[in-house]
């Protein structure tokens, strides 16, 4: 198992790293005020291989934390070369008042990395 996970790990690291990227851009792009949003490097995350109840494969979690219980960051690499990145943000929107920015994603489709905010009503 442990040959298996860092097998995992060496084949996700290239595209893990240009998933870090492309969330940091998106971020940046954000223009947020305040304290600047760290997202780490790729090697800092804790690596785990977790059974998908959908293919019944393992998938490749890659987890970033602020503190031993709160995540604020993941990267999943499934079997059948599909991926997906998160990073929460947790701020109040800039522009629009009432919403704040929950979390910047990316995934990659048909070759090349996409990205996008995701934002949610504030809380009452």
């Amino acid at each position: 198992m442990e040959a298996e996970l860092h097998q995992r790990i060496a084949a996700a690291t290239d595209i893990g790293v240009a998933l870090l990227a492309a969330l940091r851009e998106r971020v940046a792009k954000l223009a947020l005020p305040g304290e600047p949003i760290t997202i780490p490097a790729f090697e800092s995350a804790k690596c785990t291989l977790e059974y998908d109840l959908y293919n019944s494969q393992k998938t490749l979690m890659a987890s970033f934390y602020a503190s031993p219980h709160y995540r604020n960051g993941v990267l999943l690499f499934h079997c059948d070369g599909s991926c997906y990145a998160e990073f929460h943000v947790m701020r109040k929107h800039p522009a629009r008042p009432g919403m704040f920015i929950e979390a910047v994603e990316a995934w990659v489709r048909d070759g090349k990395i996409q990205t996008d905010t995701r934002i949610a009503m504030m809380p009452k």
